[in-house]
Formats: structure tokens, C-alpha cells, sequence
């Protein structure tokens, strides 16, 4: 006789799927807006994509519109008292996708990818769990993203000195 074998459903493990089930109660709320902003809905072959992903199609005002609402994850993280340079950071992050994504369709697809709800809720969970950690990588990601900050203001602005020199 042959033992029977049990078959189980399979399902696809995904290490960075969010559950409710582990979802900390204080930040259910952040949980829930950034499932629902950027990673609600997938698509065969396992692409994922949210709210803001449409929001951000509306001409001039959807990614205006997308930054002020991923602000309330930076609100909760403040009230929450997580780490400045946590704090900063996920500021960046916000500051990166409606840079990026106010660029006509291919800032859609950038914001679509770069899911910086997600990015901010991962960072508010691990200094959650994690209250000290605040790594050497936190401090260089902040430095170069302010040194890039003044490169795209500073390098246009030197450029239009020279063009006026050379015209003139």
C-alpha cells in the first residue's frame, strides 16, 4: 500500500508582503495607506500598483496631490517620534517621486516603480521595531541626496551665468 500525500495549496511566498496580521497597531493606518496608494492591485505576473499610480496621471495637480497625502506617513512617523534623519529621509523619499513623477508619463511609470509610501512605511516599521537603529546608511543616503539637491539647483544656474557670458 502507498501512503497518501498531502497536497497543500501553493501559494507564492513573498518576503516583502505585508499582512495585517503583523502589522503593528500603532502604524495600521500608515499599513493601510500605503497598501492602498502603492501596491493594492496586481497585475498577472505578479506587478503591483496603487491609487497613486492613477492619481498621479491627473495633468498638474495628481502628483501635487499624491506628495500631500504620502505626507501623512511623515506626520505619523513625527508623532511617533522616530529619528530625525528617519524622519528627513522619508521626506526625500516624497520629495523623489513627486519630482520625478511631475515628468509627463514616464514620471507615471517612475512613480508607479518607485513606491515611496511603501519605502516610508518599511523605514517607520524597522525604527519602530528598532527604536536605537539609526544606520551609517541613513546619514550617507540624506548626504548625497542633499548634494544632488544643490547640484540640480546650483549646475543650471552656473550654466545661465556662462550662456549670458558668452553672449554678452
Amino acid at each position: 500500500m502507498s501512503k497518501a500525500v498531502a497536497t497543500y495549496p501553493v501559494h507564492r511566498y513573498r518576503p516583502d508582503a505585508l499582512t495585517p496580521e503583523v502589522v503593528d497597531p500603532r502604524i495600521a493606518d500608515v499599513e493601510a495607506l500605503a497598501r492602498w496608494l502603492d501596491y493594492a492591485f496586481e497585475l498577472p505576473g505578479g506587478f503591483q500598483f496603487g491609487i497613486a499610480g492613477i492619481i498621479g496621471l491627473i495633468p498638474g495637480i495628481g502628483d501635487v496631490f499624491d506628495a500631500l497625502i504620502s505626507l501623512y506617513i511623515i506626520g505619523r512617523a513625527v508623532q511617533l517620534r522616530i529619528p530625525r534623519v528617519a524622519v528627513a529621509r522619508m521626506l526625500v523619499n516624497v520629495g523623489i517621486e513627486g519630482l520625478a513623477g511631475a515628468v509627463p508619463f514616464i514620471g507615471d511609470l517612475f512613480d508607479i516603480a518607485f513606491k515611496a509610501n511603501r519605502r516610508n512605511y518599511r523605514l517607520l516599521k524597522s525604527h519602530l521595531s528598532k527604536p536605537t537603529r539609526q544606520t551609517a546608511g541613513d546619514r550617507v543616503f540624506l548626504i548625497v541626496a542633499i548634494l544632488l539637491a544643490v547640484a540640480v539647483i546650483v549646475l543650471p544656474i552656473i550654466g545661465l551665468i556662462e550662456v549670458i557670458k558668452w553672449i554678452v
